[in-house]
Order: C-alpha cells, then structure tokens, then sequence
C-alpha cells in the first residue's frame, strides 16, 4: 500500500514484492606504528615480509561498528538502521531520499516497508566485509567500514514509481552532519587521514616494488592508485561538513588502506577480463615469408 502525503516534499512509504525476507534474518583505522625499541620484536606488518614471517593482513571493520546505529547517506539525506538480533546483520529501518519522477522540482522520501530487509555476503577481494541488500525495487551493496557504509548501485538512481520517487542510494552513510561540529574532533580527524594517507603511499610503493615483474598487475596498480583521489571526491563531495571535517574522506581513505594492506598478504587478483585484455592479439593467418 502507497501513501502519498500532500506537502511539497513527497512521503511515501513502499512495500514492494520481493523486499521482505522474515525466514532468514539476517575499525578500520590504520594505526600509527610507533618506531620500536631495539630490544623489542616488531609485529609484521602488511606492507613487509621478512625474516620476521610474511605479511599479515590487516583485519576489516566489525560490523559491530555499524549495528544498531542510523547511518546516513552524506550524513543529512536517506537513512538506513542495520541490526544483529541473532548475529546477522539485517537491515531494520531503510529510508530513501530523492526527486520526484514526475513534479519537477519536487522531493520525495520513502519509507521502504516489510523490513527487516536480509543481507547476502558477497565475495570482496578489497578486504572489507561486503552485503548484497536483499531490495528489489532498488538493488544495492554495501561494504562496512568504520562506523560507516559504502553504498554501490551499479545501476546509479533509482526510481521507485510506485511511490513517484527516484533515488540514488550510491555514497557513503556515517554519523549525521550535526554530529561533527567539535573543531577539536576536526583536527583529529584530519591528522588521523594525514597518517592514513602515508600508509596508503607506502604500502602502495610496496605492493608494486612487489609486483614490479607483472606487467598486467602493474597497470592495474597503477590505473587504482591514479584514479583513488579522483573516485574518493566524488563519494565525499556532498558529505555534510566535508570542508571543515573531512569525515567522508577519512573514511574512504581508511578503506583504500586496508584494500592494499589486504593485497600486500594474499596477492594481487586480477578482474576475470583484464588477463584476457592484456594479451596480444591473435596473428592471423597467411603465407609465411621466407
């Protein structure tokens, strides 16, 4: 059933076929490493192998991190609630914020019903903990960091024409903007992205000295690394308070760190079609010349 409310921002609340699952319900904070005394034994690290044993890959966000609190997308639009009743994380509460299909110039809000809505696990050679949502009208994955989610819709917007509302459910969902007006948590949190960022370098310099003999995994290290910046302005440009806090950009960032720390200990893999791509083209065939 489809309520429509008459204010000029749309409210909906949309109970469509498929997005109910009762049966089954269901940090990455890079640290800084201390120089180490002399005397004492230093734990290897991701970007290291050596006689002290091969890489250990660093362990992804809990999803205790993000159980039982509402995440919002940008921190000020749609929102979601994820729970652990009996240990798997199910999505509680989903609300999706948007533009109206056809009054333009309108917003719109649903309130998507027969939740609780089941999350798959999904296969992420990235290192962090991936979730398929178990959402019909509006298919999406999300990957847990830090307090926070990074929604993928392969599709991009959504449009829920049941409820006259098209949504984008792509970005990252974390701590609502009026949670981030200390200027002393600023400062930490600028400082905290200062290290992650030299650990990203190094262990980026470390992974392709690595693989320095495989043309193919250098491209593909090479072609991530130059394109991370660019990709992470683009889920963090609309964040709330992003300029003074750069909440969003902590957070990407913390996962880029953990995704090489993740490649330095098992390996680079490579896309199913980029082996494929890579290699030379066929010789047709012809008379050979003597």
């Amino acid at each position: 059933m489809l309520a429509l409310s008459t204010s000029s921002a749309a409210r909906a609340q949309l109970a469509l076929p498929g997005a109910v699952a009762p049966a089954e319900e269901g940090s990455v904070a890079v640290g800084v490493e201390t120089q180490a005394k002399p005397a004492q034994k230093k734990r290897p690290r991701a970007s290291s192998e050596g006689a002290s044993g091969p890489a250990i890959a660093p362990k992804p966000p809990s999803e205790d991190s993000v159980a039982g609190k509402q995440l919002w997308l940008d921190g000020s639009r749609s929102l979601i609630e994820l729970q652990r009743p009996a240990g798997e994380l199910q999505v509680a509460k989903l609300t999706l914020s948007g533009d109206s299909i056809t009054r333009s110039g309108e917003s719109c809000r649903v309130d998507v019903a027969g939740t609780p809505l089941k999350l798959s696990p999904r296969e992420n050679q990235g290192g962090l903990r991936r979730y398929q949502v178990d959402f019909p009208a509006c298919p999406f994955t999300l990957e847990v960091l830090d307090g926070a989610v990074l929604v993928v819709n392969e599709g991009g917007a959504c449009e829920l024409k049941a409820a006259d509302c098209r949504a984008d459910p792509n970005g990252l969902w974390g701590v609502p903007g009026a949670e981030l007006t200390d200027p002393k948590r600023a400062a930490e949190m600028l400082n905290q992205r200062a290290r992650v960022e030299k650990t990203v370098r190094a262990d980026f310099q470390a992974l392709y000295d690595k693989n320095k003999t495989d043309k193919i995994v250098r491209k593909l290290l090479v072609r991530e690394q130059a394109g991370f910046s660019s990709r992470r302005e683009e889920i963090c440009r609309s964040y709330a308070q992003e300029s003074d806090f750069g909440y969003c950009a902590l957070r990407v960032t913390e996962a880029r760190a953990l995704t090489l720390g993740t490649q330095l200990a098992t390996g680079v893999k490579l896309p199913a079609n980029l082996a494929a791509d890579d290699q030379p083209a066929p010789r047709k065939p012809g008379r050979s010349k003597r």
